[in-house]
């Protein structure tokens, strides 16, 4: 049975988080869907790369984990999936999986080109739950975006070392 992991910044105040599960077990009847955090502070990156990074190495090969964190979709801030390191991961080429990858080399990564197929800006919703969903039925990442070579980098969240090596 697929595990499809959920990072967002949505909170549980509101519909979104019961509307993202429910698009999942309308598409995949058969599938554990669980909440990895839902209080990441609105639009941080940074948070949402630290809680994933700690946190998907728990989980089985195979895993799908959607980010839902500064994902709309735009000409500068498009989406990717990636196969990393024996897990996919969905989500805008914000610089969170640049924050996640770290030093580990992507198995495969694509820019996700369904987007004309969705009728809403609901990104996490949409684009994010019918690639999991895909991914989920063993569908392959070439079929749902077109390989890419390079992802956004953060600059300024990475931490240095001065060089005599105190702080």
């Amino acid at each position: 049975m697929p595990i499809i992991t959920l990072t967002t910044d949505f909170g549980w105040k509101d519909p979104y988080v019961g509307a993202v599960k429910g698009a999942i077990y309308k598409e995949i009847e058969n599938v554990n869907i669980v909440d990895i955090s839902h209080e990441v502070s609105p639009f941080n990156i940074a948070e949402a790369a630290y809680i994933i990074k700690n946190a998907y190495h728990s989980f089985p090969d195979g895993t799908i984990h959607i980010i839902g964190v500064d994902a709309e979709h735009t000409v500068e801030n498009i989406h990717i999936a990636v196969l990393l390191n024996g897990h996919y991961f969905i989500c805008a080429d914000n610089g969170v999986l640049a924050l996640i990858m770290n030093k580990l080399h992507p198995e495969k990564l694509v820019e996700i080109n369904i987007h004309d197929r969705i009728s809403s800006n609901f990104t996490t919703l949409n684009a994010f739950v019918s690639t999991a969903c895909h991914i989920a039925r063993g569908g392959t990442l070439e079929v749902i975006g077109k390989p890419i070579s390079r992802i956004r980098a953060l600059s300024g969240v990475t931490p240095k070392i001065s060089e005599n090596k105190n702080v």
